[in-house]
């Protein structure tokens, strides 16, 4: 009797283990999104499956888009309090959304070692951090560069230019190549007009805005004002394409370089990858230019983007792991192979770097020189810094539509952008 009454309790406490378990793997629901090319596409769907191979109680819904479309969708998302589980982040927005409490703080999940630091130093993280809460993941350092065709290059009798490279090179390495071979040097200045203004005031020990985030961080036109006379110039030279030509481009794959309707191409160093595999060709990296009498360096190292959880995730448990997943462990960095940027996982870069590609190495490269020549990032944009992007976009398109002058637009900007600023 006694034997048969310890058999019942065994089973019991076996029935109860075996509930438990089977409770921990309760089925879970997570929606990924991100932005970018198709090449980043393809390796996080492949990423995902073996992720869902590894936890076959997690199912992933994914969400995908090009830049602009991706921050249209999250907008409208955030507004319905329907925001992705995990969704890709960026310096230019993390402000925004942390600030209105829509983003989980991580680091409880560090030090609980949910999420595993060990191999990352804090440099890799600290660009996610706001005010002492860890608000997003780095998923690559990388910096802004030039991507250029050597090809194009050789038949324009163009020597590529070296890290010490100025403004006055770029111009007339820009209307060599118009010159030579009869198409634009670049779509545009250095990554757009607010990066390609933020480099200049960077190298004038400017910031864009002041570290309150309530207003501009410079109270001078004139910058401002010769960036856009600059641009207008070369326009109208053709050695930047017009913006008619630039609304043609709606994806990397349509990007004039890759097409051979430009010399170079403007990005940030994770898509040297993406732009390669695109073009189909061997292509080249060139950093920024200088400022003659440049105060400090105008490039910076930054954070590629960040994987964020949503505050309103029902899973953040699930969340966090496969975040996890996606920076640690080794055979999911062997299929996004650095498309993002360097992996932050000092573990991971030692276990990829016997399989890197010529571009890969490329990439790595890149990231060691553009190093030597930069300064520390600026503080993350505050939250206005979306309708500020939009203006300064705005008056950029009304100088080159003939609608304004720079003097007046940049005048416009500093008075409208304030103003956006002080509402915050």
């Amino acid at each position: 009797m006694r034997k048969l009454w310890l058999a019942l309790v065994i089973c019991v406490l076996l029935i109860a283990t075996m509930s438990s378990l089977v409770g921990a793997q309760e089925e879970i629901t997570l929606r990924i999104s991100w932005w970018g090319s198709q090449e980043r596409h393809d390796r996080t769907m492949a990423v995902i499956e073996l992720f869902e191979e590894r936890y076959p109680h997690i199912t992933i819904e994914p969400e995908f888009a090009g830049w602009g479309d991706y921050w249209d969708r999250i907008a409208t998302q955030a507004a319905g309090r329907n925001l992705p589980d995990v969704y890709q982040q960026d310096m230019q927005y993390i402000d925004l959304y942390s600030s209105r409490g829509m983003l989980e703080d991580l680091n409880p999940y560090v030090e609980s070692g949910a999420l595993d630091t060990t191999y990352i130093a804090d440099a890799e993280i600290s660009g996610g951090m706001i005010d002492g809460k860890l608000f997003g993941i780095n998923l690559g350092s990388n910096a802004l560069v030039a991507i250029y065709d050597p090809a194009m290059f050789a038949q324009a009798g163009v020597e590529p230019p070296g890290p010490e490279w100025t403004w006055d090179d770029y111009v007339e390495i820009g209307r060599k190549i118009k010159a030579e071979l009869g198409v634009p040097f670049a779509p545009g200045l250095p990554g757009n007009m607010f990066h390609a203004f933020q480099h200049v005031l960077r190298q004038n020990d400017l910031l864009f805005y002041a570290p309150d985030g309530k207003s501009l961080g410079f109270d001078d036109d004139q910058l401002l004002t010769d960036l856009l006379q600059l641009e207008l110039d070369l326009v109208n030279e053709g050695v930047l394409a017009t913006p008619a030509v630039r609304d043609e481009v709606n994806s990397l794959e349509d990007e004039l370089m890759i097409t051979g309707d430009a010399a170079t191409v403007w990005h940030w160093s994770n898509a040297i990858v993406a732009v390669t595999a695109a073009a189909d060709r061997p292509l080249g990296m060139i950093t920024l230019p200088k400022a003659k009498d440049q105060v400090r360096e105008g490039l910076y190292i930054k954070p590629s983007m960040f994987f964020s959880v949503a505050e309103s995730s029902p899973n953040k448990d699930a969340a966090v792991m496969f975040i996890d997943f996606f920076i640690n462990d080794v055979e999911a960095n062997k299929i996004l192979f650095a498309e993002r940027g360097v992996p932050i996982s000092s573990y991971v870069r030692e276990e990829l770097e016997p399989l890197l590609t010529d571009v890969q190495i490329q990439m790595f490269n890149y990231l060691d020189l553009a190093a030597q020549h930069s300064s520390a990032i600026d503080p993350p944009e505050p939250p206005g810094h979306p309708e500020v992007l939009r203006l300064i976009e705005d008056i950029e398109s009304m100088v080159l539509h003939g609608a304004s002058t720079p003097a007046e637009a940049a005048k416009m900007f500093r008075q409208e952008a304030n103003r956006i600023l002080r509402s915050q």
